[in-house]
């Protein structure tokens, strides 16, 4: 089973860039490029940084803060839990699960793998709290099965197996969280930890991550390594991890600042892959884990060097802070778009650290309790330390202007979210966007209708990642992933394309506190050579209980075939001709179609693709026209 592996990860590494690396017009700016190490800048960072590497929170010998924490409350339930704790063992089976086809993706591997950097994390943040060496032989046990762990990267991307057969160490999303955990135990234990250990530790350190990221630059090489130049998740994750490992354990300050610059500069990627405007392609689910890890970064760089390196001072950040309040659609829903889940919410730790940091008025999280949290021991120890939020004389910006409840405009990437007057009223987002997005659907067009807490019908969210799902020539075979799986129409019977050509131009935005307009060009989304016109007009009314209609206008040379679809896991009701009951619970909404005199057909077909099963309602013309207009409108 062997070349089944080999042959996924030769396929699945050119989907990954393809996928998830991709330049999209309308999102990205043009990435970083490797370059030589900037040695003026490495020298320049080595006169600020500290003396000693130091990591988040404070060892286990300086008893205030953690003897605070204990007598909090915070971590009665999570030490209580502890005392049956088991660390988790590395299960070849779970590993190897993906490339023998006893498992359809890797996640079993990768869920073995990071519970056991999660039970590391637990168990030292336990000893720390009790400070009785209760769990300081588990810790050790613990930290040294790790350091002989085969492979610290994911199953999914370990080609060939070079990692597991110690042929060549590389670094990825894995060994990036392994190698902070790591390295975090070790600042937080202190002169606890069995000298010879921490000293193998460190070796580990530099063989399984640091030495990987030298030879990078030594050899001008990215091979294995694309995250760097990438302006996805996989940028942020991997610096962090790594930049925060080096940054806590590695002595010289010479050395150190080869790091702290790496982390630096080409942190500047994750950057480029968020519009100007601060939207995210990604979604709710990879901003938590990606943002969240170059927030992680931005304090591990703003410790180290007292505040004199800081992430958060590019005025971009500002505008990507506050791109959860503004997705958020009504009632804490947010819109399943790209490879989010249905149900996805932001992380209120993180939200916490950005509108502390940049001053943004977030009340809502900046309230939230902190202690205990326990899944990690980098974030969810800095966040309950002084950090750079209680620094004396750390600058705060002004507060954001507030912008309309009543909508957010994502102007530069085509996103629009409407909302009602009433909490109990139907509310939307409408996307604009490209087919060349980070964990892109093809899904230019695409919305979703919001009706109290419940998406009524709309994006239907990602589905369990398989083991070809980022393989360009399985990618859109799942109607999840295509435009069939959308509410977006079907042209000439062609589905939407992909790349960043197929893109969705304003061509109208007219707002006010009765209506918003949003009128989209599609055109470019299809390869249909008699296409000649494809418009999609939304109009959101919030009259009353609101109202969105979707009109398509289209045009062709010549007489060919159109349906739009509604995408909806509601249950269906005909009610009469054109006109359909949905209902969620004790919550519903009528849909009424208007084909202007077109015949047309309707069918329903259940797309269930491994998440939770949803419905494509479809309106078929049942003649080929040269032009014609469909239009949809939800109201409850």
């Amino acid at each position: 089973m062997m070349f089944r592996l080999k042959y996924i990860s030769r396929t699945w590494i050119a989907g990954l860039l393809s996928l998830t690396f991709p330049l999209a017009a309308l999102a990205q700016h043009d990435a970083i490029p490797l370059r030589p190490i900037d040695q003026k800048r490495v020298a320049e960072i080595a006169g600020i940084l500290t003396d000693q590497p130091s990591g988040f929170g404070e060892p286990i010998s300086n008893r205030q803060k953690w003897d605070q924490l204990r007598n909090s409350g915070g971590y009665d339930a999570f030490l209580k839990e502890m005392q049956t704790f088991t660390f988790p063992e590395f299960g070849k089976a779970d590993y190897f699960s993906l490339s023998d086809g006893s498992a359809t993706s890797s996640g079993k591997g990768l869920t073995m793998m990071r519970n056991r950097a999660k039970g590391l994390s637990m168990v030292t943040i336990a000893e720390c709290l009790e400070n009785n060496g209760k769990y300081l032989k588990q810790t050790e046990a613990g930290l040294r099965d790790i350091i002989q762990q085969k492979s610290w990267v994911s199953p999914r991307i370990d080609y060939d197996f070079i990692n597991y057969n110690g042929k060549q160490y590389t670094i990825d999303l894995t060994s990036a969280l392994y190698a902070h955990t790591i390295a975090q135990t070790l600042f937080l234990l202190g002169d606890k930890l069995n000298p010879e250990l921490r000293k193998e530790a460190v070796q580990a350190l530099y063989i399984r991550v640091f030495d990987p990221l030298k030879r990078i630059f030594e050899k001008q090489d990215i091979q294995y390594h694309n995250w760097l130049v990438g302006t996805n998740n996989w940028n942020a994750v991997c610096l962090s991890g790594v930049i925060g490992a080096a940054l806590t354990v590695i002595p010289d300050k010479k050395e150190r600042a080869f790091y702290a610059w790496v982390g630096e500069e080409y942190s500047k990627n994750t950057l480029a892959g968020f519009g100007d405007d601060g939207y995210c392609s990604e979604g709710v689910t990879y901003f938590n884990y990606g943002f969240g890890h170059y927030a992680m970064l931005r304090e591990n760089l703003w410790q180290a060097t007292r505040g004199q390196i800081d992430l958060f001072k590019i005025p971009k950040v500002r505008e990507i802070a506050q791109y959860i309040p503004k997705l958020e659609v009504i009632n804490g829903v947010f819109p399943a778009i790209s490879d989010s889940k249905t149900g996805s919410a932001p992380d209120s730790s993180l939200m916490n650290y950005l509108s502390r940091s940049l001053n943004l008025g977030f009340s809502a999280y900046e309230n939230i309790k902190l202690t205990g949290r326990v899944s990690n021991n980098r974030m969810d120890v800095f966040m309950v330390f002084p950090n750079s939020n209680d620094a004396a004389g750390s600058s705060k910006k002004a507060l954001s202007k507030k912008e309309s409840p009543l909508r957010s405009f994502f102007d530069k990437s085509g996103i629009l979210v409407v909302r009602p007057k009433s909490a109990t009223a139907l509310a939307a987002v409408l996307k604009g966007g490209n087919n060349a997005e980070h964990h892109n659907h093809n899904d230019v067009g695409s919305y979703s209708v919001v009706l109290g807490k419940d998406i009524l019908a709309g994006d239907p969210g990602s589905i369990p990642y398989t083991a070809n799902i980022f393989d360009p020539e399985f990618r859109y075979t799942y109607k999840s992933n295509a435009s069939y799986g959308h509410p977006v129409p079907l042209v000439a019977g062609q589905q939407q394309k992909v790349g960043p050509e197929a893109q969705a131009k304003v061509m109208r935005s007219d707002f006010s506190d009765q209506q918003d307009i949003l009128v989209l060009d599609l055109a470019s989304a299809y390869d249909a050579p008699t296409l000649s016109k494809l418009e999609r007009h939304f109009a959101y009314n919030r009259t009353g209980s609101g109202s969105l209609s979707v009109e398509d206008v289209f045009e062709f040379s010549q007489p060919e075939n159109f349906q739009t679809a509604c995408i909806t896991r509601a249950k269906i009701t005909a009610t009469s001709p054109g006109k359909w009951l949905l209902a969620i619970g004790d919550r519903q909404a009528t849909l009424t179609m208007d084909t202007g005199g077109l015949k047309y057909d309707v069918t329903q077909e259940e797309i269930s693709e491994g998440g939770t099963p949803y419905t494509r309602l479809a309106i078929v013309l049942k003649d080929k026209n040269k032009k014609g207009k469909v239009t949809l409108t939800y109201q409850p």
